[in-house]
This record gives structure tokens, sequence and C-alpha cells, in this order.
């Protein structure tokens, strides 16, 4: 009876999708990612100009810097908006600690010789970030700069090179992959949507997890049995938690598309960060590739464990794989060809993430890509099938705890 068996697969699909998005967090989780967006384009922007900011109405120099040379290397030094000359050392200090200037640099008689300068500036260490120095430092390639300079030649010892990146394949063609901050734009929002990614299929196939082991400890899964096959309750439920993946991911992706390029508008050399339309693609088909076979994994632990504590530790074990592709991202994005990263392409349980970092790497071999899809679309139908196996031998051995052998015996019993 295929119609009613996709009725109650119908009917079981709408209670989870339900469920799901009622749960706190699934909510919060859900709400929470692009809040994370929102305040970091939009409110942690207004934030830093509202209490952090210098209002010295510099031009040339993001915050105010004061200077004393005691060897007349700046004497013919034109002048800078924001660089502050200062005469005496306890002037200065006593500026620093006004807040006049952000840093006092020092340039002493023998710079020439020895290039020593002394900064001073409140708060030190690691922790402390300060652009002061690098700032100043051009500033003295500006005054040491020989007379005989052009502007340009000057604007050349600031700024030595911009550099323009060669990709070379295995035949030794080459063409142009654009500057090093085009590769940063382009590899970040891939790598971004990994994580996203693995984030929306561990909450999605963790409460289909926990669903599966919760009913069948208060032997709701019995009541269930009796009116419908296991197929129609593992794909009612792997569909149902899906979906609500699926309208998580829709959420994250809509508020990305309006914070990403905010965000990346305040970071130098992310200004041309922008999400392509094919990787947004394949984002969404890895989902539900890689969510069916998560999900028809869990739905296994969940079937052939006897309480929800003891499927959770078993899941554990399988999540483990899922991870190691974001761990290796920085050897999979700058070699996208490369054996681990192939190798990964085809594992259903890390192809997901790793085909996405490789296309972040610009490889030059989608096709594995594309198979690798396909094999793992085929393993989460197959897994599929075998959850629901599973779940019906979980059944005959209801109170037992299940060994390989014993859900073998049971699977043979069932089919």
């Amino acid at each position: 009876m295929p119609g009613k068996k996709t009725a109650d697969a119908r009917i079981i699909f709408e209670e989870e999708f339900s469920r799901q998005i009622r749960r706190t967090g699934w909510r919060v989780f859900t709400v929470g990612v692009p809040f994370l967006m929102l305040f970091f384009a939009f409110i942690l922007p207004v934030l830093g100009d509202t209490f952090f900011s210098d209002n010295d109405g510099s031009a040339d120099l993001a915050e105010a810097i004061g200077f004393i040379d005691h060897s007349d290397v700046t004497e013919d030094l034109e002048p800078i908006p924001g660089l502050i000359r200062i005469e005496d050392l306890a002037d200065g200090r006593l500026a620093l600690v006004d807040g006049d200037i952000k840093s006092l640099f020092v340039i002493p008689n023998d710079y020439v010789s020895t290039g020593e300068v002394d900064w001073y500036r409140k708060g030190s260490g690691l922790a402390s970030e300060d652009s002061t120095g690098d700032a100043f430092h051009n500033v003295l390639r500006i005054a040491i700069a020989d007379d005989a300079l052009t502007d340009d030649q000057i604007a050349r010892v600031i700024s030595p090179a911009s550099y323009t990146l060669f990709k070379v394949d295995e035949l030794g063609q080459t063409d142009s992959s654009g500057s090093l901050q085009d590769e940063v734009a382009k590899a970040a929002p891939a790598f971004i949507f990994a994580m996203m990614l693995m984030m929306s299929i561990f909450v999605g196939s963790g409460s289909l997890l926990q669903s599966v082991t919760e009913e069948k400890e208060n032997r709701m899964v019995e009541m269930l049995v009796t009116s419908t096959s296991p197929m129609s309750i593992m794909v009612g439920k792997v569909l149902g938690l899906g979906a609500a993946g699926l309208l998580q991911i829709a959420i994250w992706l809509t508020v990305a598309a309006i914070s990403v390029p905010q965000i990346s508008n305040q970071f130098s050399g992310l200004s041309s960060l922008s999400v392509e339309p094919d990787l947004i693609v394949l984002m969404i088909a890895f989902y539900f590739a890689g969510y069916f076979v998560f999900a028809a994994l869990m739905a296994s632990i969940g079937a052939a464990s006897t309480s929800v504590r003891e499927a959770s530790q078993i899941s554990a074990i399988v999540l483990v794989p899922a991870v190691i592709p974001i761990y290796a991202s920085a050897l999979i994005i700058p070699n996208p060809d490369g054996m681990l990263a192939r190798v990964l392409t085809f594992f259903p349980l890390t192809s997901p993430t790793a085909s996405i970092l490789r296309i972040a790497g610009d490889t030059d071999r989608m096709y594995e890509v594309v198979l690798g899809l396909v094999v793992t679309a085929f393993a989460g139908m197959f897994l599929l099938w075998l959850s629901a196996r599973v779940f019906r031998a979980g059944l005959l051995l209801y109170g037992q705890r299940m060994s390989i052998r014993s859900v073998w015996g049971a699977l043979r019993q069932s089919g």
C-alpha cells in the first residue's frame, strides 16, 4: 500500500518538523548565529566609533602619533595630519596620559646608523593591539628617503609590491588567480559555509538520535509500528528534521547575504568577498546528502541503543570523522587536489565539508567533487534503508544491550 505509507510518512514528517522548530535549543541556535552576524556587521562598528574613536580628525593617520626627533632625520618632512612633533619628552608623556596621542616615538641621535627608536604607549603586551608602530614605520621611510627620489619612487619605498598570484597546473600551464586578498575573499565564504553546514547537520541528526531513543525508551515507538512501517517512520523523521535544518540554513544564508558584505568592508583585503551562486547550490546539495548520511547513522544508533546516554556516547564516535576536514582546512585549501583532500571527498562522513573546502581552494577536479556528492547521496539512501531495518531489529531486542552479532541476527529475523 504505497499510498498509505506515503500518508503515514507525511504525518510523521509534519509532527517531527513541528516538534523540532518548537525546541528551545533549535530556536536559540537558529536565531543566535544570525544575531552574531548582525552584531559584528552593524552594532560593533557603531560601538567602536562611539567609545574608541580618538576624534583627532586626521586624514592620513588613523590615530594621533607624537614624535621627538633628536637626529633631525624628519627636519624636511612635510606636515602629515595626525603626526604631532613634540620637543620635550615630559610633554610627550603627558600628552600620552591625557589621550591626546596614541603613541610617542623618540628618534635618538644615532638613529641612521642603528635604526633604534624608543616607543612609548599606554599598556603593553601582545594583547594590546596597536597599529601606530606600522604607521610611524612608514613615516620614517618617507623621512629617510633621498631628496632625489620621485614621488612614485617614495611610494614604492612605502609600499614595495602588490602581489598577483599565478597558479601552475600539472601541465605547467599558468593562469592569474588574482591578488592574495582575492584568494582570501574567495576562501572565506566556503570555510564559513562549511562550518555552518556541519553545525546544522549535527543539530538535526542529534535531534533525530534523541527522538528515536526517547520514543524507544517510553515505548511510544511500539504504538507507531502497529499503524505504519519502520521505513515510513524513518523517512518521516529524517525528512521532517532535515526540513527544519534546511529552514535553519536558509535563515542563516539570508542574514549572511546582508551582514557578510558589511563585515568584509571593515577588514582590509576582504572588501571583494562575495558568495558565488554555484557555492550556494552545492552547499544545499551537500547538506541534503550529508544530512541523510548522519541522520541515518544516528537513527540506527538510536534504534540499537537501550538509552539516550548510551546512544550519545556511541554517536560521538561517528561525529569525530566529520570535523577532520575543518581541522585539516589549512592543508586542503592550499592543496585542493592533494591526496588527503581527494580521499576525504569520497568518504561520506567527510565529503560535505571536504568538498566545499576544495571548492574554496579552486580545485581543478570539479568532477571529483560532483562524484563525491553522488557517492554521499547513495550512501545516505542506503543507510536510510539500513536504519529502518535496524529500527525493526531493535524492537525484537527491546531491553537487551545490542552487540554487532545480536543486531545482525535481528536484522536477519526482521528481513
